[in-house]
């Protein structure tokens, strides 16, 4: 394996690890910038392909990477927190040690059913793609098992950066303009849900989304 190989496997533990921790944090301002983490992580891997193979398109996709991820959506994540009381998932469906225990089976699930998989022109790097399986299964996770919507938007990322990683490995990057139109949609959906909860604090003084069950008819 090459060095930027061996780099970007590193890169793909260090993505699993932090998505394993944001299992185990209930903060929801630590679970940002662990988000804010698994962004500049991806960052590297974006910049560290187009090294590799000298598409411009893959220094567009890192940049966009840095901007978007690591701190457009941080920042409108921040001031969703900032106009509320809470800072902590305090009611979780499933407790901190199962969830856990559940997070590393399917990262083990993941890296069985992916481990072996060898992609035609993907780039050579062996842990990504399992471990782009594993985030994906986490964020999954966390949308199932937290009821503030900061926290179930939080693992809709994390399944999004899942998907991304496999997008770079596999492809070495799609389009210009699909990147730009992903990133986009990016934005979008983590405005229109920023809006939803602070229109939920507003009216049930709670991000629990459980109170939208009181809107049913």
């Amino acid at each position: 394996m090459s060095d930027a190989s061996e780099f970007v496997d590193a890169l793909a533990m260090a993505l699993l690890a932090v998505a394993l921790i944001s299992v185990a944090l209930r903060g929801l301002v630590s679970g940002i910038w662990l988000l804010v983490t698994q962004s500049v992580l991806l960052t590297l891997v974006a910049s560290t392909i187009a090294l590799w193979s000298g598409e411009p398109h893959m220094w567009a996709a890192a940049f966009l990477t840095l901007t978007v991820r690591a701190m457009a959506v941080p920042a409108v994540l921040f001031g969703v927190l900032r106009a509320v009381a809470l800072r902590r998932e305090t009611r979780p469906l499933l407790s901190t040690r199962y969830a856990l225990i559940l997070a590393v089976t399917l990262a083990l699930v993941a890296f069985f059913a992916a481990g072996h998989l060898e992609l035609s022109g993907a780039f050579p790097a062996r842990n990504a793609l399992p471990v782009s399986l594993a985030l994906t299964f986490i964020g999954l996770l966390l949308m199932a098992t937290r009821r503030k919507a900061v926290s179930q938007l939080i693992g809709l990322i994390t399944i999004e950066n899942g998907i991304f990683l496999a997008g770079l490995i596999a492809t070495l990057g799609m389009p210009l303009f699909v990147e730009i139109g992903i990133f986009f949609d990016l934005l979008v959906a983590v405005g229109v849900t920023a809006v939803l909860t602070l229109r939920i604090n507003e009216h049930f003084e709670t991000m629990n989304t459980d109170e939208l069950r009181r809107l049913r008819g």
